[in-house]
């Protein structure tokens, strides 16, 4: 744990490791340079798992967990935020689960998000194995930091420590170095509760600093062999429209630019199945799905594109069906069906 100026959630935090029903561990605490209450806390603990760390002065984030990792004397590395609860099975699942899978490197899991009272305010499930993780990479980070563990002999020696270019998403470009050589996972549980608040790193930064966006497009770059010009001039624009048509909403999506659209994300696809050496079976299970979701997602831009475009509607339930022809046994293509013909301009009727 990486603590600056924490005080004001640290004890809930610091209990909620403490009181792990897996107990063997070492509680490594790295306080940046704080100047409220924050070391006084850490000591008020008489707990010799607590390993305090004193920083003379603020040396941020990225530069403490890789003080941290130079420090901690255990192969298995548990990371928490200083405002973030961990659940008491976690670390016994965790440390479970990478017992009876020595191939997986990075482990997560699923999370409640807590506001600044505590409240839980919605469940995230996440991507669990590594096919499905290293697709959602492209788009999101499909790992919440306080929730992971992962082997840091392997790790070190494969991967590096923490990117300190990197002040606010060092976790995620961490997270794509690992993903790209190494197994990764994420168990279905919430057993952390990460919390969004104004006082947080999260809530403060998020994507303001694009240092998570500019690693997508990077990223998507690596796969698709784009070139620096092609990075600047036109990833952009293309990748908002393949984030909009997967993830987005309608709003975001230009009817008449779906279909290119779709082609581009089929071609990522292809060779992102190509890059990780996915088997034949693999990747068109792995396809399939993908092109269902694509197109259940154009049925619903067609029906709310009816009224102002009714033929960029119907070219998107025709290249639906084509793409996922079992959705023709659907009820929701019925009722789309439906609701397309009740919402036709009253001149397509004759």
């Amino acid at each position: 744990m990486a603590v600056y100026n924490g005080a004001r959630y640290l004890r809930e935090a610091v209990e909620s490791v403490l009181n792990q029903s897996f107990q063997d561990f070492e509680f490594l605490v790295i306080n940046d340079g704080s100047t409220d209450h924050t070391r006084e806390i850490i000591l008020s603990y008489d707990d010799s798992r607590i390993r305090l760390v004193d920083n003379r002065q603020n040396r941020g984030q990225t530069a403490s967990l890789n003080l941290g990792l130079q420090l901690a004397q255990g192969d298995l590395i548990a990371r928490q935020d200083a405002d973030d609860i961990s659940e008491p099975e976690r670390l016994a699942r965790q440390v479970l689960f990478l017992e009876d899978h020595s191939e997986v490197a990075l482990l997560g899991t699923g999370y409640a998000k807590i506001d600044s009272h505590g409240n839980v305010t919605g469940i995230r499930k996440l991507p669990l194995n590594s096919t499905d993780i290293r697709w959602s990479l492209l788009f999101f980070c499909p790992f919440v930091h306080s929730a992971v563990v992962f082997r840091k002999s392997l790790i070190l020696q494969q991967i590096g420590f923490y990117n300190e270019a990197f002040t606010y998403s060092q976790d995620y470009e961490l997270w794509l170095r690992i993903a790209r050589q190494l197994e990764i996972a994420n168990l279905p549980e919430p057993l952390v509760r990460f919390r969004i608040s104004s006082f947080s790193m999260t809530a403060s930064y998020g994507d303001k600093t694009q240092e998570g966006h500019r690693l997508r497009i990077a990223n998507m770059a690596h796969l698709l062999n784009w070139n620096e010009a092609t990075q600047t001039e036109s990833a952009e624009k293309q990748f908002r429209a393949m984030v909009a048509l997967l993830f987005g909403s309608r709003a975001d999506i230009d009817p008449w630019d779906s279909s290119r659209t779709v082609q581009e994300v089929l071609r990522l696809h292809k060779t992102f199945c190509a890059f990780y050496r996915l088997s034949e079976k693999e990747c068109a299970a792995h396809r399939e799905r993908l092109r269902a979701r694509l197109s259940r997602r154009l049925l619903e831009v067609a029906y709310y594109s009816v009224k102002d475009d009714y033929g960029a509607a119907r070219q998107l339930v025709v290249q639906a069906c084509r793409l996922h022809w079992p959705i023709l046994l659907t009820r929701s293509l019925a009722s789309m069906s439906l609701k397309l013909l009740a919402k036709m301009p009253s001149r397509q009727l004759h």
